[in-house]
């Protein structure tokens, strides 16, 4: 989107955000291919064999990073041949469904990777569990960009009923989806405004630095902080899953903060509308919903493969 603001209707090849891209998808395959080749090497005799390996999350990533090429060449040749493309294109879509497969086979073998560390199943040093600390909030973060990107871009696509408001309903959701399960792994204060604090970053970079916008105070970090303080008080008196629920109320409730300043030019609305408040609080109890879920299956999932 904000390549498109700078160099036109249809990027050069060269323009940094498909180079930047390109870079990025050749890095995780690299990672990826190096990864899943070291896990192939036999353990040294002396050392007692472990039945677990961690591949699960390199294997889907390294299926995203597939998807991605594809999106990629598709990418090239529609604008080397054709000259256009929609507004909405396919080519598009696909590299970021490519991204959010990626994000999710690394978030998967991130958290496997640092709750052994932190329950001392897997013996690494200081500086090894802080680096996977940073790679799990990041990857978390990546999810809620990668997402909430795509649906904002959709929002400034198509900025009337119903489709705006469909799209602020669905932002709701992913941003609960994401910090739910981050909360879950990292249930230490401060794991949700970790995540906010990258996610309002490169929304600032990229509208203020790159896009020319005017520069504005990064208010969405505000209901991250209050997500992250109610959540403690929370678990207190009741479990991580309700304490989660009950707190999503807040990313909801402030919407038109949480999504500042996108929901300033996009979703005026919801900022008075008393409806569309029910409908994003509803959205963010369904996303925190799912977000359980989804933690659950990763959890059965780890289990299966450690005592199977």
């Amino acid at each position: 989107m904000y390549s498109h603001l700078q160099l036109g209707p249809v990027d050069p090849w060269w323009n940094p955000a498909h180079l930047t891209l390109y870079a990025g998808i050749a890095l995780t395959f690299l990672s990826i291919w190096r990864g899943l080749r070291t896990h192939r090497t036999p353990p040294p005799t002396n050392l007692i064999p472990i039945r677990f390996e961690n591949l699960a999350g390199l294997k889907l990533a390294a299926v995203g990073t597939v998807v991605e090429f594809v999106a990629g060449v598709w990418n090239e040749i529609v604008h080397h041949v054709f000259q256009s493309e929609p507004r909405i294109a396919p080519a598009h879509a696909l590299l970021t469904v490519g991204m959010l497969i990626v994000a999710s086979g690394m978030i998967i073998g991130l958290s496997i990777e640092y709750g052994m560390m932190k329950h001392r199943i897997l013996v690494a040093s200081t500086f090894k569990r802080t680096l996977t600390l940073g790679c799990v909030v990041l990857t978390f973060a990546s999810i809620w960009l990668a997402a909430g990107g795509a649906l904002i871009y959709l929002a400034r696509v198509f900025r009337v009923s119903p489709y705006n408001w469909i799209n602020a309903v669905l932002l709701a959701v992913i941003c609960t989806v994401v910090l739910v399960p981050a909360k879950r792994v990292l249930p230490e204060f401060g794991a949700a405004l970790a995540v906010g604090i990258i996610f309002n970053a490169v929304c600032y970079f990229f509208l203020v630095a790159y896009a020319g916008e005017t520069p504005y105070i990064p208010w969405g970090l505000l209901p991250m902080a209050l997500f992250d303080v109610l959540i403690l008080g929370l678990k207190r008196v009741m479990s991580m899953i309700r304490a989660g629920l009950v707190s999503s109320v807040v990313i909801g409730f402030f919407f038109w903060v949480t999504y500042f300043p996108f929901s300033l030019y996009l979703f005026p609305w919801s900022s008075s509308s008393q409806l569309s408040l029910a409908a994003v609080v509803l959205g963010s109890l369904a996303g925190a919903f799912l977000g359980n879920l989804t933690y659950a299956g990763l959890t059965s999932a780890v289990l299966g493969d450690v005592t199977g």
